[in-house]
């Protein structure tokens, strides 16, 4: 009797962890795409991405660029955007190609417009 206890209360704690890992998983680490921009000539392309939730509550949303050249990933750019705690979406971005980089200026309704110019070579500026 005191085994099938036992083998139950094991059970119960391993499905416990298992939804709290889950949870946790979702919350913090699980990538979400938001916008997908080619340049004109289609030889480049910026992802960006959703980190987990935004914080809880009212908090920052954190995300991602990932620009490719081709299959190859140029580069990998986390940043955060101030919006009252709401996921990021599509109006949040404004994607601007020009010759050699690609500019995005970030909004949120709380914090000013930020610019992000990704270049070709690798380099961000900010």
């Amino acid at each position: 009797m005191a085994k099938k206890i036992g083998r139950a209360l094991l059970a119960v704690f391993v499905v416990f962890v298992l939804a709290v890992s889950v949870f946790v998983y979702f919350a913090s680490f699980a990538k979400t795409k938001i916008l997908t921009s080619a340049s004109n000539d289609g030889g480049y392309h910026l992802t960006v991405y959703m980190i987990g939730e935004p914080d809880w509550p009212f908090g920052a949303t954190h995300c991602r660029f990932d620009l490719f050249h081709g299959r190859k990933r140029l580069i990998t750019y986390p940043f955060s955007i101030q919006d009252d705690g709401a996921a990021a979406r599509e109006d949040n971005f404004h994607v601007v190609w020009g010759e050699g980089c690609v500019t995005v200026t970030v909004s949120g309704s709380e914090q000013a417009d930020q610019s992000y110019t990704l270049n070709f070579d690798g380099t961000v500026e900010q």
